[in-house]
């Protein structure tokens, strides 16, 4: 049986600056490298991720590249819209700016109005429906028979005045139900 071989050291030559050098920048690459973790199923890529995103979320990925696409779209338009103005971009963009708080105090104003004018319509119309002028809303409200509410109501008050009842032709078996007798 042989014994094994001891392995032997040999010394190595020493290195030049050059070279140590070199060495240092090719083991600073390589711990780079080697630290930037590669693609896999633990840690995906940004492609991986977006991909698995849009099958997960169309609707809010189709959302968001139409959003982008607007973007890029006004963005296009401003673009021409400085060039052709003459401007420079401060003039311009303030420019923009005023007629965009323009355009805003006057649709809020339009909206403040229209607010009020409905609130006031609004309580018009409720105020006409409990005093029962408005007859076009009494009109809507009748009953199967023809009758309407304020008919019904005149009616009621009559009837419970002078303690009369209705004549409301009725089956025999309603009638027996009604008043609490049993069906055989």
């Amino acid at each position: 049986m042989a014994t094994p071989k001891k392995p032997t050291t040999a010394r190595r030559a020493p290195r030049s600056r050059a070279a140590s050098t070199t060495t240092k920048t090719k083991s600073t690459a390589a711990k780079t490298t080697a630290a930037t973790p590669k693609p896999s199923a633990a840690n995906p890529s940004a492609v991986t991720r977006a991909g698995k995103a849009i099958s997960d979320r169309p609707v809010a990925s189709a959302a968001i590249a139409t959003g982008l696409v607007s973007g890029i779209a006004a963005a296009v338009v401003g673009f021409f819209a400085f060039k052709k103005s003459g401007k420079t971009f401060s003039e311009f963009s303030g420019d923009i700016a005023t007629s965009v708080k323009e355009t805003a105090s006057e649709t809020s104003e339009r909206v403040k109005d229209g607010l009020a004018d409905a609130g006031t319509k609004a309580k018009d119309r409720v105020s006409k429906i409990r005093d029962g002028i408005d007859e076009r809303f009494a009109a809507e409200s009748t009953l199967a028979d023809g009758k309407t509410q304020a008919e019904i109501a005149e009616e009621a008050l009559t009837l419970k005045q002078t303690g009369a009842t209705t004549r409301i032709p009725t089956d025999p078996t309603v009638a027996d139900q009604t008043n609490g007798s049993i069906v055989r």
